[in-house]
Parts: structure tokens; C-alpha cells; sequence
């Protein structure tokens, strides 16, 4: 299947190759990564992701087919202007063109997609900034810089608890893949907050490393999952489990002696 922007989204897309996105959907439920995967239960599109969008639309050249696409949900009903959390978003804009640093690492080819195979399975990648035999730099937009709970794991790094060292991990090995040539891995950031904070990290070669080992050590099970070939698990604690639940047997309570 040949890609291109209009279809990169698409069901097809998503059933002949695997994205980052689908293997952190997978790792976090495998029931509701397949359903997303099958196009059975879409993920709200909540304010917190769409003025994420709107930033990443700016800088991705796209803003106003994006402000156009989505008018009802960020302007005003009368008088048409931005909302205010979205006037927000040009602040953040500004914040980080305020920096030459941040500039110049989000300067090179936009939204580049590139497939490869990785440990048996095919792969799409959609790089925000690629700038061959040189780096590769995604963009993002985040609460703050502050660790993030992880129910499983306890407090962790904003990178590690949103899966951006996986991503890392896989486009580099796409694009190594495809050119021989493992290039480093930038995060050009801005944060929600009411003063907005930037930075540009790099991630450490042996970060992506582990991260890709944790990817190769999961993936046979998740495509076997989404070939059909092998049940997936439910977490029981999503929106997608818990809509989709079937009581069968009551439980019984249980009372936890304090530790």
C-alpha cells in the first residue's frame, strides 16, 4: 500500500502497517488498541488534544485547513473569534518562535512519511521534521515538564510516560532502515502552562536502545493479536473496557488490611 497524507490515517493504512501510536494503544489495552485498529471505538477528541493539534497544525504549515476543519469546536458561536484556551495556543506559538534554538531544529522537510520492516512487521513513521543524514525531530505540545503517575510503573519522566523514547526508538530504526544511517533523535517541546516553557531534548542513543528492545520483546504478540490468530487482553480500566464490559458474576468485596 503506497502512502500519502490523505491516506495515512485510513483503516487500510492502519491495518497493513504498524505505528507508534497503534503499539502504545496495544501496550496500554490490547482490546481497545484492536478495536481502534478495526475502526470499533475512536478515542475522544478532548480540548486538551485539539489544542495540541493546533499547534502542531501551525508548525506543520496546515493551520488554517485545521482551524477550518474543526470551527465549531475553537470559535466562539457569536462572535467567531478564537476561544480563549485556543488564543492560549498562539501564545505557546509565539513562545517557541521566540527561540532560535527551537526554530532551527523545526527547520527541514515537514511531515515525512517513510515504511519499513522492524523484527518481521511492517512500520509507517510520520516524522514532523526530518532533516536527512542530519536528525530527526518531533514536536510536541505538554501539560508541563513535571513527572507524570503511571498506575504501573509510579512517578515517571513526561518522555517515558507518554512513550516518546518508543518513538523515537522506531524512527530511527525506520529511517535507518531505509538510509543506513541511525540518525539522533530530537523532542521539541512547549508546555500548556499559563507562561508557556520550551526546550529541545535530545534522546540518549542508550534510551532508544531499551526502547526498541521492549518493542521487539511485544510485538509478535500484538500482531499476532491483530491478525486474529490470538485473544487480546482487556485491562478492564479504559473508557473502551469499561463501555464494553459484561457483568457476569458479582464480586465480592474484600476488605485490605492497611500495610
Amino acid at each position: 500500500m503506497e502512502l500519502n497524507c490523505n491516506n495515512y490515517f485510513s483503516k487500510d493504512a492502519n491495518i497493513a502497517y504498524w505505528s507508534v501510536s497503534q503499539f502504545k494503544a496495544f501496550d496500554k489495552c490490547e482490546a481497545a488498541g484492536l478495536a481502534e485498529v478495526r475502526h470499533e471505538y475512536v478515542r475522544e477528541e478532548t480540548d486538551a488534544l485539539l489544542i495540541g493539534s493546533y499547534v502542531d497544525a501551525y508548525f506543520a504549515g496546515n493551520l488554517d485547513e485545521f482551524i477550518e476543519e474543526h470551527r465549531d469546536q475553537i470559535t466562539s458561536k457569536r462572535g467567531g473569534g478564537l476561544l480563549a484556551k485556543y488564543q492560549h495556543a498562539n501564545e505557546m506559538i509565539d513562545a517557541v518562535n521566540r527561540q532560535p534554538l527551537m526554530v532551527n531544529y523545526l527547520t527541514g522537510d515537514k511531515q515525512v512519511i517513510q515504511t519499513a520492516e522492524i523484527f518481521g512487521v511492517p512500520w509507517k513513521i510520520k516524522m514532523d521534521v526530518y532533516m536527512p543524514d542530519v536528525r530527526i525531530v518531533d514536536f510536541k505540545t505538554t501539560k508541563d515538564f513535571g513527572e507524570v503517575w503511571d498506575p504501573e510503573y509510579g512517578r515517571r519522566s513526561w518522555i517515558e510516560a507518554w512513550g516518546y523514547d518508543i518513538q523515537g526508538a522506531i524512527y530511527q530504526k525506520v529511517v535507518e532502515e531505509n538510509t543506513g544511517k541511525k540518525l539522533p533523535f530530537y523532542i521539541a517541546a512547549v508546555t500548556k502552562e499559563k507562561t508557556p516553557d520550551v526546550k529541545v531534548i535530545q534522546i540518549p542513543q542508550h534510551v532508544l536502545d531499551a526502547a526498541l528492545g521492549m518493542v521487539e520483546a511485544k510485538i509478535e504478540r500484538f500482531d499476532l493479536i491483530k491478525s486474529g490468530d490470538v485473544d487480546p487482553r482487556r485491562c478492564e480500566a479504559c473508557d473502551f473496557c469499561k463501555k464494553s464490559k459484561v457483568l457476569e458474576v458479582p464480586e465480592i468485596y474484600e476488605v485490605k488490611e492497611a500495610e
